[in-house]
C-alpha cells in the first residue's frame, strides 16, 4: 500500500510541474513578442522535522510540496485581471497524527469572510497525505487617471511594521508563517484615489453574509517632513476602529510604528472588554559593513502575561490580538557574505510569567535566476525554576524553483 501511495505522490508532483516544462519550452522556440498577459510562479519542495523533548519525547518529520501561479492579463491601458492558484501536497507523519488535518488547511488557507470558501478544494484527503489547492487570488482591477478600482480575491496591505501590523485589519498574517510570501488575501472592495504623488485617499470593505462580520474602512496617506502619516477609521466585526502610522527616519536609522484602537459596541460587555489597542514601533539600520539590523516593540491588550510559548503557533492573529502575549520585542539581523549567500537571525521575547522566547536562524543560497536553497529553524523556549527549557524546535529545508 505504501508503494501506491509513493507511486501516486510522484505522480502528482509530475503534474504539477509538467506546466514549467511546457514554458521553458515555449521560451526556447519562439521569439519574444508583445503580450498582454504574464504567467509565473514556483514550485517549493519543504521538508521538516521537530522535535519534541522528554516526557513526550518525539520527533515528527512532515513535507510539503509547494506550487504556485500569478496570472496577470492586460487588456488594455484601463484593465487588469489577476488570479493565482496555489496548490499544497502535504505528506508525513504530522499528516498521519492530526485529526481532520485536511478541514484544517482549508480553514486556514484564506482569511475568512464568515462563509465557506468555494474557491478552496481538497483535492486528496488520505491519512498520509493531503493535497489542497485554492485561487487565492481572483480579482478584476481598472486604472484611470487618479483611480484605482479593484473588486475581487486580493491582498489589501494597510500595514508598514515587517512583523506586527495594528493597521492590517483586512487580512492578518502570522509572521511565523514563512512560507507563504505573498500573504492572505481578502474578497473585497478596494477603491484607491490618489490626490498627489504621495497622497491618497482609500476605501476597502470586504465581503460578508452577517452584519457583525462586516469589515470596512477609509485611509488617508500623505507625505510631510519627510515621514509618510497614514490615518485609518472604519468598522471591523462589531468593533469601531481608529488608527493610524507612520514611517520615516531619525538620522540614519529607519523609524516606523502604527497604531490602532478598538471600541466593541455589542451589548452585555463590561467596560474592559470594550476598549482594546495593538501598537507596534521598529527601527532599522543598515551599518556599512552590509550588515542588516531592526529591533521592534509590540503593546497588545488583549494579549497574555503567562502561559507557554507554544500557544504562538495555534494562535490565529487579528490587528485587534496580533500576538499571544501583552508585551513584546524583536530584533533581527542579516548579513549577506556574498551575492548569492545570506545568514540571519530573528528574536521575539515576551515579558511575563514564562518569560516567552522565540529565536528563529536562517540561512539562503541563490544558485541562479531560478533556484535557491534555504534553512529556517524555529525554536521556542520557555523559563522554568529559573533555567530555558525548549518546548519545541523545528528545521526546515526549502529548496524553490521559480518560473
Amino acid at each position: 500500500m505504501k508503494e501506491y501511495l509513493n507511486i501516486g505522490l510522484l505522480l502528482i508532483v509530475a503534474v504539477l510541474l509538467l506546466p514549467l516544462g511546457a514554458i521553458a519550452q515555449q521560451d526556447s522556440t519562439t521569439v519574444a513578442k508583445p503580450k498582454n498577459w504574464q504567467l509565473h510562479g514556483y514550485v517549493k519542495y519543504l521538508p521538516s522535522v521537530n522535535f519534541v523533548p522528554p516526557p513526550q519525547g518525539s520527533m515528527i518529520q512532515n513535507n510539503l510540496i509547494h506550487n504556485r501561479f500569478n496570472f496577470e492579463w492586460y487588456p488594455n491601458e484601463h484593465w487588469t485581471f489577476k488570479a493565482s492558484l496555489r496548490t499544497r501536497l502535504f505528506f508525513g507523519e504530522q499528516v498521519k497524527l492530526v485529526p481532520n488535518y485536511g478541514d484544517l488547511i482549508k480553514q486556514s488557507s484564506l482569511v475568512s469572510n464568515g462563509y465557506d470558501d468555494p474557491l478552496s478544494w481538497i483535492l486528496l484527503d488520505e491519512k498520509a497525505a493531503i493535497l489542497h489547492s485554492t485561487l487565492d487570488r481572483l480579482s478584476l482591477q481598472y486604472s484611470n487617471g487618479k483611480w484605482d478600482i479593484t473588486l475581487g480575491r486580493q491582498r489589501i496591505n494597510w500595514g508598514i511594521n515587517t512583523i506586527w501590523n495594528p493597521n492590517d485589519i483586512f487580512n492578518t498574517y502570522s509572521f511565523t508563517d514563512f512560507d507563504y510570501e505573498e500573504r492572505p488575501g481578502s474578497d473585497a472592495l478596494r477603491i484607491q484615489y490618489y490626490t498627489g504623488v504621495t497622497s491618497s485617499i482609500e476605501f476597502a470593505a470586504k465581503a460578508f453574509t452577517k452584519w457583525e462580520d462586516a469589515t470596512a474602512a477609509f485611509l488617508w496617506k500623505t507625505n510631510k517632513w519627510n515621514y509618510d502619516f497614514q490615518l485609518l477609521g472604519g468598522v471591523a466585526q462589531q468593533d469601531i476602529i481608529v488608527g493610524g502610522g507612520w514611517a520615516g527616519s531619525l538620522g540614519l536609522v529607519g523609524f516606523k510604528g502604527e497604531v490602532s484602537y478598538f471600541y466593541n459596541y455589542r451589548q452585555g460587555l463590561t467596560s474592559n472588554q470594550r476598549h482594546s489597542v495593538t501598537a507596534t514601533m521598529a527601527w532599522d539600520y543598515l551599518f556599512p559593513n552590509r550588515i542588516y539590523f531592526s529591533a521592534g516593540l509590540l503593546y497588545n491588550s488583549n494579549g497574555n502575561v503567562q502561559g507557554s510559548i507554544t500557544q504562538l503557533f495555534g494562535s490565529q492573529p487579528t490587528a485587534k490580538n496580533l500576538y499571544p502575549y501583552r508585551y513584546a520585542v524583536s530584533l533581527s539581523a542579516s548579513y549577506p557574505f556574498t551575492e548569492k549567500i545570506n545568514a540571519g537571525v530573528t528574536a521575539v521575547y515576551s515579558p511575563g510569567e514564562s518569560h516567552a522566547v522565540f529565536l528563529s536562524p536562517n540561512f539562503s543560497y541563490l544558485i541562479n535566476e531560478a533556484w535557491d536553497i534555504a534553512f529556517i529553524s524555529q525554536l521556542v523556549f520557555n523559563a522554568e525554576n529559573g533555567y530555558y527549557t525548549s518546548p519545541s524546535q523545528s528545521f526546515f529545508l526549502r529548496i524553490r524553483l521559480s518560473f
